[in-house]
């Protein structure tokens, strides 16, 4: 990736392939998520919670393949989701601070996605280098994003802070007899949800937070489909089966 700030002189050629998002999703085995996003994502994705390495805090994500580098919801250059995630409806744009804790943002773009172009496209500019209809429209869904961003931080918060996440390793048993486990992702805690007293439940539910937490449950089921999905590709090796089973560290701090 190559960042740099929007500029209507600089980048005033530039336009954008339609497929952006498809082809960003290509190399994605996961695909970030907002709490908003999850009841629409969980009709196909199964749906986990990561930690961000950077800063401690927790990211929602939907797993589109069992192998880095790989998504198995884009064939043929078509995303087979329901459901698009903001992130890539948004590629290859982004909006940045400045500085650390800076409540100025302004738009970037990664110059080396393949999305960006001279010849065929969306402009970002016109010819006067006002705003194109197309980045006006990007940039009202990054300024929402922005603020679905800050409640998906409250949610993950308010989550820990009752327990309620608990970190998971994902065991995939191979038709040849081999394993793999994958770690790093944390789910609901599903028991620990059922012993919350009402007043906590309906503190849940009054801030929206009970049906992202459900969805995220029922987004679970999703991994048989994706079991399904991973046995289609004759290049993969053949799974058997897949379990969920607790960490070591099963609950987070």
């Amino acid at each position: 990736m190559a960042i740099s700030e929007l500029s209507n002189t600089q980048h005033q050629a530039i336009k954008i392939n339609p497929n952006a998002g498809v082809e960003y999703a290509k190399t994605q085995h996961l695909v970030n998520l907002r709490a908003t996003e999850v009841a629409k994502a969980a009709c196909d994705l199964p749906i986990f919670l990561a930690r961000n390495a950077h800063n401690g805090s927790y990211t929602i994500s939907g797993l589109t393949s069992f192998s880095a580098q790989q998504s198995l919801f884009v064939s043929n250059n078509q995303w087979q989701a329901l459901y698009t995630p903001v992130c890539m409806q948004t590629q290859p744009l982004y909006l940045l601070t400045r500085e650390a804790n800076s409540s100025e943002y302004f738009i970037a773009i990664d110059e080396q996605s393949s999305a960006v172009n001279t010849q065929q496209g969306e402009p970002l500019f016109d010819a006067k280098g006002n705003p194109s209809l197309y980045l006006s429209a990007q940039q009202k869904l990054l300024e929402s994003d922005l603020k679905n961003d800050y409640q998906t931080y409250q949610f993950t918060q308010e989550i820990a802070r009752l327990g309620l996440i608990k970190n998971i390793d994902i065991v995939l048993q191979f038709e040849q007899g081999e394993a793999q486990t994958i770690q790093g992702l944390s789910t609901v805690d599903e028991d620990k949800l059922q012993t919350l007293d009402s007043d906590t439940i309906a503190n849940l539910h009054k801030q929206g937070y009970l049906s992202v937490l459900n969805s995220m449950l029922i987004s679970l089921f999703q991994l048989n489909a994706l079991v399904k999905r991973h046995n289609q590709h004759p290049e993969l090796m053949p799974l058997k089966q897949i379990k969920l089973e607790l960490s070591r560290d099963a609950h987070a701090l």
